[in-house]
C-alpha cells in the first residue's frame, strides 16, 4: 500500500507540475515576476499535500513584523520538508540548494533563476552562489539554507552541520530562523527501497524564536551553529 501510495503522490506531483507549467515559464524568467511565482509555488505545494493526505500541524510564527528576513535552517528528513515550507511561510524566500537539483527535467524550472543552486566541488562557482544569497537578502527576501547540507543516512538524527548559513548570518547581521520537521521521514522516507516508508499522515512542524545576531559584537561561527543545532535538537 505505501508504494502504491508513493506512486500515486508521483503522479499528483507531476500533474500539478503540467498543469502549472505554462505559468511558470512566463513568471520564473524575470524577476520582477519571482513573487508571483513564488505564489503559484505555495499553491501547488498546498495542493500536493491536501491530495497527498499530509496534514501539517505547525508550532510557532514567523514574526515578519519584527525582522523582515531571515536565514531559515531547518533539518532535512524528507523531500516533504521543500513542500511544507512554500505551503507554511507566507513570505518570499528562496532556496540556497545543491546544484543537481538544475539537471532533473521540468522540475529544474524551480531553480533555473528564481533559486540559486550551490556547486560544492567548485570553490569559485560556490562563492558566486554565497554572493547572490547576499543580494537576495539585501533585497529584503529570506533564504532557506539546510544546515546539514542534504539528507544524511542518520535520520532522524542530526548529521553535522556545515558553516555557510552562519557565515551569512554574521556577515549580514541577520537573524536565524530555526525549524524543526518531525515525522517527514515517516511519511515519505528518501530511500528507493521497497520497504521505505511511505504514506499519508500527520507530520510536525515547530517554528522556534529567531536566533539575534550581535550587531556590535557579532558571535562567533560555532556559537551560532550550536544555538541553531541546539533549537532543532530540542523537539526532536
Amino acid at each position: 500500500m505505501g508504494l502504491l501510495w508513493k506512486i500515486y503522490l508521483l503522479i499528483v506531483v507531476i500533474i500539478t507540475i503540467l498543469v502549472l507549467y505554462p505559468f511558470y515559464l512566463v513568471l520564473l524568467k524575470k524577476e520582477k515576476y519571482f513573487q508571483r511565482g513564488f505564489q503559484f509555488l505555495r499553491f501547488q505545494a498546498k495542493v500536493i499535500l491536501f491530495l497527498g493526505g499530509i496534514r501539517v500541524k505547525v508550532e510557532g510564527k514567523v514574526h515578519y513584523d519584527k525582522y523582515e528576513s531571515y536565514i531559515i535552517c531547518p533539518n532535512h528528513t524528507s523531500y516533504l520538508d521543500i513542500l511544507m515550507l512554500y505551503a507554511v511561510l507566507p513570505k518570499y524566500f528562496v532556496f540556497l540548494g545543491k546544484k543537481e537539483l538544475g539537471s532533473v527535467p521540468i522540475f529544474n524550472i524551480y531553480f533555473k533563476r528564481m533559486n540559486i543552486l550551490v556547486d560544492r566541488k567548485n570553490a569559485q562557482a560556490a562563492y558566486k552562489s554565497i554572493a547572490r544569497a547576499y543580494e537576495v537578502m539585501e533585497k529584503g527576501s529570506s533564504v532557506v539554507i539546510f544546515p546539514e547540507g542534504t539528507i544524511t543516512d542518520q535520520v532522524p538524527r542530526l548529521g553535522p552541520f556545515k558553516n555557510g548559513a552562519f557565515h551569512l548570518a554574521k556577515q549580514l547581521k541577520l537573524p536565524i530562523l530555526p525549524i524543526t520537521f518531525v515525522g517527514n521521514y515517516l511519511l515519505l522516507e528518501d530511500k528507493l527501497t521497497f520497504t521505505a516508508n511511505s504514506r499519508p499522515g500527520k507530520s510536525y512542524m515547530y517554528i522556534h524564536d529567531p536566533i539575534i545576531i550581535d550587531k556590535d559584537n557579532p558571535q562567533d561561527l560555532l556559537t551560532l551553529r550550536e544555538q541553531t543545532r541546539a533549537a532543532i535538537q530540542s523537539k526532536l
